[in-house]
């Protein structure tokens, strides 16, 4: 099992090595340090988040920047 991890982290750093895609790239990094790094998204999460906040926005689900100032007076 080692061996095939090992492999497969060989053949991600290859593939990684040989793009310039900064999502992916950021993607790889995450996955090979076994952590998910802030603010770092997958193409499919972030088209979920986006989709969402569009949705938000059509239905009136947001708040205007000047109304939370107001509230919490700053």
């Amino acid at each position: 099992m080692r061996d095939t991890l090992i492999a497969l982290r060989s053949r991600a750093t290859e593939l990684a090595a040989k793009s310039e895609d900064e999502f992916l790239l950021a993607d790889i990094v995450a996955m090979l340090s076994g952590i998910k790094l802030p603010c770092t998204y997958t193409k499919e999460e972030f088209s979920t988040i986006l989709k969402e906040a569009d949705e938000d926005y059509k239905t009136g689900r947001f708040v205007v920047q000047d109304e939370l100032r107001e509230k919490y007076d700053i």
